[in-house]
């Protein structure tokens, strides 16, 4: 008998023993008994999560998750109606998560039964044992200890005995069934990590979807056969790959071409949070031609879950992956494959040039709102910068926008011009002087308002990191779980970073409001130096839009300046 096989058993006889023969004692004082259920509405709950856990040479033991221990939902349904009949209680509900570990509360039907017990609609609830309520002990005394009783809650664990209607009976056994709940959560966390591992040192395939160009055996799920219809778009990838072709190249004879995407061939489509159908990019491409599954490799081990509490993964380096050669048949050769690899090697380098120009940041598409990137064309004797919608350099082939290809020393001189004219307006023009001066008293008034609530929101940061040090303090002297400690630390820490984000914004207000007292003075400035610099520029202009039939619109820090500001029309720009 294996050592895992020993544990569980066990563990089911130390309970057993303890919830069954010392129990025993106290039945005479202690019975789940239901005075007064005419009170009580009563949710019942219902959970499984059926596990069976490989540990290597092809043994499988089952948790108590299974129905060995447990039982179906539709058999712990039939236990709990039978209870509720027994004892004349009236059920408003049942609430079932079938294939839900026990590992996360996170789960549909309890969070309903959450929200059911917020709006008064039940006020007791039953489950067959305290592992179907959930596996985590910290969880479990918040709202068995707070949650229920703040609501008025009853609960009842029945084969185990709890009755938080018996509270001064039930504490011991809560937080010992809790503890035993969670250590075999964690065990069987570990036998799952073996067994995984186990399973990728043998070459076996672990993935939910195949990957593209293969299908799952039927005679074997973990292994992968050619998909004869699939492959031959695989194989024409690479060579088009060895032939020069980039992978954007590549891409776009994809899409132009109608041919489906990965995720619409391996079943994974439905994972798009967006739901829109997308053509053939650049990453999609590039991840078929490094994918060491088509040399006949299985790479296992490439994500790993942080811990059995989370649902969080990370990626891992490919160093520590597992990979196992010649598990199936390759679709490409590994000439083709290194050739590949150095071809892609070669195009990744760092941009050891950056180029510096006067409207970077300000410029943007007016179609999509992206930024304008910029794109040096050589030539013999100079070289030439032209403007760049960058929606569409990454998805050329979708044709999510258009170029808005413009010649950047046109743009720039066009631009500083209309700046010059419109702030030449502004100083002829008397009744924007008087504007100005209105503005300039109005923001004196509220500086004060500002400055007030700025030191208001700074004395909040101060109280809240004296909380958070408490928190620290108590949880050193083990007045906090770590599930409680992590709660209301993550408020804390929110409460905090809105109040430094106000505290940021009314800052900014302040240095707009300064900056807007000298309106005249940066007006003047930008109209009689020679040369313009980008702080100057920046101090007037919040952003610049080019549309693709090269209109330019320019948005001014002052709404002064934006009064009876029109589209400006750029023409023969290319």
């Amino acid at each position: 008998m294996s050592v895992e096989k020993i544990l569980y058993k066990l563990y089911n006889s130390v309970v057993s023993w303890i919830g069954g023969n010392l129990l025993l004692l106290e039945r005479e004082v202690f019975m789940i008994t239901i005075a007064n259920p005419e009170k009580y509405i009563a949710g019942l709950y219902e959970r499984l999560s059926n596990e069976n856990i490989e540990v290597g040479n092809g043994e499988v033991i089952v948790t108590n998750e299974d129905e060995q221990e447990s039982g179906s939902i539709s058999t712990q349904k039939l236990f709990l109606r039978n209870f509720c009949k027994d004892n004349n209680i009236q059920v408003y509900d049942d609430y079932t998560d079938d294939g839900v570990s026990g590992a996360t509360f996170d789960r549909p039907d309890f969070n309903r039964m959450i929200k059911d017990i917020e709006n008064k609609k039940i006020n007791l609830i039953i489950v067959k044992d305290l592992s179907r309520f959930g596996r985590l002990s910290s969880k479990i005394s918040y709202y068995l200890e707070e949650f229920f009783i703040e609501k008025g809650v009853r609960f009842i664990a029945v084969t185990d005995d709890i009755d938080t209607g018996h509270i001064e009976t039930s504490e011991e056994m809560v937080q010992f069934k809790a503890f035993f709940n969670e250590w075999f959560l964690r065990d069987t966390s570990r036998k799952v990590r073996n067994g995984k591992k186990t399973r990728a040192k043998e070459g076996k395939v672990m993935t939910t979807y195949p990957t593209y160009g293969y299908k799952k055996d039927p005679l074997d799920y973990n292994h992968y056969v050619i998909d004869q219809d699939i492959a031959p778009i695989v194989r024409r990838i690479f060579m088009l790959a060895r032939n020069g072709m980039t992978p954007t190249e590549i891409g776009k004879i994809l899409t132009d071409e109608r041919t489906l995407v990965p995720s619409e061939i391996v079943g994974n489509g439905h994972t798009r949070k967006d739901g829109i159908k997308r053509g053939w990019n650049r990453n999609t491409v590039k991840r078929i031609l490094q994918n060491v599954t088509y040399l006949g490799w299985v790479s296992n081990g490439n994500t790993k879950k942080i811990n059995y509490k989370s649902k969080k993964t990370m990626i891992m380096p490919k160093e520590d992956r597992i990979i196992v050669k010649g598990m199936h048949t390759p679709i490409i050769d590994e000439e083709t494959f290194n050739i590949v690899q150095d071809m892609i090697k070669s195009r990744t380098g760092v941009r050891t040039k950056s180029y510096d120009w006067l409207l970077k940041g300000l410029v943007c598409c007016k179609e999509c709102g992206k930024k304008l990137s910029l794109v040096p064309q050589k030539h013999p004797n100079k070289t030439t910068f032209y403007l760049r919608c960058n929606t569409y350099a990454s998805n050329t082939q979708l044709g999510l926008c258009t170029p808005h290809s413009n010649n950047l020393e046109k743009v720039t001189d066009f631009v500083i011009e209309q700046i010059k004219k419109r702030c030449r307006e502004f100083l002829n023009e008397e009744k924007y002087t008087k504007i100005a001066n209105t503005s300039k008293d109005k923001i004196i008034k509220d500086r004060f308002n500002v400055k007030n609530e700025i030191l208001i929101l700074e004395k909040k940061v101060k109280d809240i990191n004296k909380r958070i040090d408490k928190l620290y303090e108590d949880k050193y002297n083990g007045l906090f779980e770590d599930e409680d400690f992590t709660r209301l630390y993550s408020k804390q820490i929110e409460n905090r970073k809105q109040a430094e984000e106000r505290i940021k914004q009314l800052q900014e207000l302040e240095e707009k409001e300064d900056s807007s007292i000298d309106i005249n003075k940066l007006v003047s400035d930008f109209v009689n130096m020679k040369e313009i610099t980008r702080t100057m520029l920046v101090s007037l202009v919040d952003k610049i839009e080019i549309s693709e039939n090269k209109e330019i619109t320019i948005h001014y820090k002052f709404n002064i300046l934006n009064m009876g500001n029109e589209d400006n029309k750029l023409q023969n720009v290319g």
